[in-house]
């Protein structure tokens, strides 16, 4: 069975995915449109940082979250006396 950490590194792998691929087509890259000379590849390249940037605070405030409720789980465990998982 998946645990939470699991669950949410596949949450955080596709959101990776979607933040980098959306719906640009995935395959091209800012180097893609440098390379081209551009052509408003500087204000897209800003657009798909900014979309990134939101990506990494929320995968931050997951990570964060993901550890509080473990935390809080360990200590519940601990409190009724069930054996914790020491994965």
């Amino acid at each position: 069975m998946f645990n939470r950490l699991t669950v949410l590194l596949c949450a955080f792998a596709l959101l990776f995915l979607a933040a980098c691929g959306g719906s640009r087509g995935g395959s091209r890259s800012f180097d893609d449109d440098y390379e081209r000379g551009g052509g408003g590849g500087g204000r897209a390249a800003a657009v798909r940082g900014d979309e990134l940037n939101e990506a990494q605070k929320k995968a931050v405030s997951l990570t964060d979250e993901n550890h509080k409720l473990a935390r809080e789980i360990f200590e519940l465990k601990n409190r009724l006396g069930l054996p914790t998982d020491e994965d």
